[in-house]
């Protein structure tokens, strides 16, 4: 065969196979598709995206402020790798910068990195190289929706023989801010059910988060407003300790998919969605037999159409009323739901909850049990620490010899030696310690300690239990006994607070930040108004925003609250929200500042609050004299004529009606959302402080400063309340001590004359 002949044969053979391929592609475009089939091409076309990669730090994973140090002869330590039920891990690298003592034998000190108690690495601590860096790659099999332990166990020895356990140059340190996880997710197909929804909206989730709430129409009454809210706080009510700022958005009529047959879909791309609206404003825009069945409050989970890797929550009903009581049905997070993919919502009672039992926050004078402070009764070895929250409320006041009562049940070990104790540390400080010295062991019941309130913050508190135990022989050569080393604590263990009143100096953005004070009391929101300055996507998304970080601050959704475009209700505190040149002025009258008013106050970037407020007498003289000290946040002065542009400004003052009222401003409605997601992010909401912030888009920091005349809110007995004043003002009590010794002094020496008189007169006569 010539060489022409073969090109020839090879040329229609091509020709063919392209034809047969094209035909193939023909038939399979002609043929029918399932609802199924649909979902998954449409993940496969938008998805074929690479999986989401994200690196993460040790400190930040662990919390930890420094290094971890593992000091001793064998010792652990665990930190959490969390994965959302909703990934699937491709990939995981372990980055460890390691450091160790160079007094360590190379052949016998090693440290070992497990998951969940699988060993995945061994690496070996050298003198010679004390520094270490190393790549380790997880295998992700090991790793499960939840969280994984990540454990580093080490061993370490400096001599052959007679070793100290405990001698201190025994010791490494892994660098937690240089030391990364970095990880590769990659979002699954979902089959969603009303059950799952955690799992949907869940904090351990690495890929990218885009959260949408549509609004079937924009919202424009108080029961609208409010309902969108809700979608807001169940969001971040279930993403716990994680901030996220949804995009609001009305909905737009467009060719869909699915069952959002009649919605514009590119918009929502990379989105979970949260359709909300009437059943008759919904209509246009899903599936017919899924408005069919809307028939009262309604809840319905889907995969979203165009990319199952999403989903769609529909909170619906057949007015206003019922779409509101499906939007607190979201928004309890703790409510159970069932595994279906719709609910028709009934009636259900929130008026169970009594004041201040949100988020485990503790009042009254019953004993609280450590059970229901979320600890649960464990068994603490050589160093092994567990941590109680302990939340107060925001305005407990009680005199300055007040105690907090711990009723500890515990069991310890025999054949400890008598200096084990049990530290007791109170927000990182120690507080006292509990003697564990009984040598033949004990089961110790109401072992009482006594904590003063005064060391107690408002808001959040962390108790540390950690236990320091010592073995009774620690002789050089000797074995030593070490299961014996064990502390059982009970949860049967109560908390138990003094007898306190709630009472408090107002305005105060820290109480604010730490439990929404005073606005979420009562936790459900009754007492709070939230005011939207226009009606703009971003203004109302911000308050939104605004109103979920409240909601998180107490774990409990606000579903009282009255959100509003007019004025707010009778008896309610309120928080305005809204761009400048949208504020009422009227609203703005008791302001710190307002436009055209200028603010005499003292530049306090940074310090504590102590150091910005500076004494009573300080802080009152521009008051009583009108003296005025310009001073401004980044800069020399806060101008009256000051634009906030790239700022936002939040100020807290008593309003007309003596409630307080909080304000939320800038210069446009786009940097107003701007300035609200970096505010309720934890580096800029826990500086908050006085009664005036600045947030600066390009300035690290949170400019804060107490601005004009305080108030109290609450009741006090007439002894309370004489003991709050002289604490409040001890100059007013070193006044009284001046006067009474005056008296005492004009009394005596009075006493001594008329004495005198009286002997001398006897003596004359």
């Amino acid at each position: 065969m010539s060489v022409s002949s073969i090109y020839q044969v090879i040329i229609r053979a091509a020709c063919t196979t392209v034809l047969l391929l094209a035909g193939s592609a023909a038939l399979a475009a002609a043929q029918p598709k399932s609802p199924a089939a649909d979902a998954t091409s449409a993940a496969s076309a938008s998805g074929s995206i690479a999986a989401n990669q994200t690196e993460i730090s040790l400190a930040t994973l662990g919390n930890l402020s420094g290094p971890l140090r593992l000091a001793g002869a064998a010792v652990a330590r665990s930190m959490s790798i969390p994965l959302s039920a909703r990934e699937q891990a491709r990939d995981a690298v372990l980055h460890l910068v390691v450091s160790n003592s160079v007094s360590l034998l190379m052949a016998r000190s090693q440290l070992a990195v497990r998951i969940n108690d699988r060993t995945v690495a061994q690496l070996q601590l050298s003198p010679r190289q004390p520094e270490t860096t190393a790549d380790i790659r997880v295998p992700v099999d090991l790793l499960r929706p939840g969280y994984n332990a990540l454990t580093f166990a080490v061993a370490e020895h400096s001599t052959e023989n007679c070793e100290d356990p405990n001698s201190p140059e025994l010791w490494m340190e892994i660098d937690t801010t240089a030391s990364t996880l970095r990880m590769q997710t990659e979002l699954k197909p979902l089959t969603p059910t009303l059950a799952n929804l955690s799992d949907l909206v869940d904090p351990k989730q690495w890929s990218a988060r885009s959260i949408a709430i549509v609004n079937a129409a924009r919202p424009d009454n108080d029961q609208q407003l409010a309902s969108g809210g809700l979608l807001a706080q169940g969001i971040a009510l279930r993403l716990r300790y994680l901030s996220a700022t949804p995009r609001v958005l009305d909905a737009q009529p467009g060719t869909g998919a699915g069952m959002l047959s009649g919605l514009a879909l590119t918009p929502l791309a990379g989105s979970d969605v949260l359709l909300i609206g009437a059943r008759d404003a919904l209509r246009r825009y899903i599936d017919p037999q899924i408005a069919a069945r809307i028939d009262g409050a309604f809840l319905g989970v889907y995969p979203k159409p165009d990319d199952a890797r999403h989903f769609v929550l529909v909170v619906s009903g057949r007015d206003d009323a019922e779409v509101n009581r499906a939007a607190r049905a979201f928004a309890h997070s703790e409510l159970p739901l069932p595994r279906s993919s719709e609910l028709v919502v009934g009636e259900f009672d929130e008026s169970t909850l009594p004041r201040w039992s949100a988020s485990r926050t503790i009042s009254g004078t019953a004993p609280w049990s450590f059970r229901q402070l979320g600890f649960t009764s464990r068994t603490l070895r050589p160093q092994d620490e567990v941590n109680l929250d302990v939340r107060l409320p925001a305005d407990i006041y009680a005199p300055e010899d007040a105690k907090v009562t711990l009723d500890m049940n515990f069991s310890e070990g025999a054949r400890m030696r008598e200096d084990s104790v049990l530290d007791v540390r109170l927000n990182g400080r120690f507080a006292q310690a509990i003697a564990l010295d009984q040598t033949q062991g004990a089961v110790i019941r109401h072992y009482r300690i006594s904590l003063p309130l005064r060391d107690f913050h408002t808001g959040q508190n962390t108790l540390s239990l950690r236990a320091l135990l010592v073995p009774s022989v620690s002789d050089r050569c000797v074995f030593r006994q070490t299961d014996n080393l064990e502390v059982t604590l009970l949860d049967s263990s109560t908390l138990t607070l003094p007898d306190a009143s709630h009472y408090a100096t107002l305005p105060d953005l820290k109480r604010f930040a730490d439990g929404g004070f005073p606005y979420t009391v009562p936790h459900d929101g009754s007492g709070l108004a939230v005011r939207i300055a226009s009606k703009d996507h971003s203004t109302i998304a911000a308050a939104w925003s605004l109103m979920s970080k409240l909601a998180q601050s107490q774990m409990a959704p606000l579903t009282s609250a009255q959100v509003t475009f007019g004025a707010p209700g009778a008896g309610r505190h309120t928080v305005l929200v809204g761009a400048t040149p949208a504020l009422p002025l009227a609203l703005l009258d008791h302001a710190p500042w307002s436009p055209g008013k200028s603010i005499s106050v003292m530049n306090s970037m940074g310090g504590s609050s102590d150091e910005r407020s500076g004494s009573w007498f300080n802080r009152h003289w521009d008051a009583l004299f009108d003296a005025p000290v310009h001073a401004a946040p980044i800069g020399d002065t806060l101008r009256g004529d000051l634009t906030l542009s790239q700022q936002l400004l939040v100020m807290q003052y008593r309003d007309a009606a003596g409630r307080a009222l909080t304000v939320l401003t800038s210069a446009s409605a786009d940097e107003l959302l701007d300035g609200v997601s970096r505010l309720v992010e934890p580096t800029y909401w826990g500086g908050l402080d006085g009664n005036v912030a600045v947030l600066s888009f390009n300035h690290p920091g949170l400019w804060t400063a107490q601005i004009g005349d305080t108030y109290e809110t609450g009741t006090l007995g007439a002894m309370e309340w004489l003991g709050f004043s002289l604490s409040r003002h001890p100059w007013l009590g070193y006044a009284a001590l001046v006067l009474l010794l005056a008296v005492f002094a004009a009394s005596t020496s009075l006493l001594l004359k008329r004495y005198h008189q009286k002997q001398h007169r006897d003596a004359d006569q």
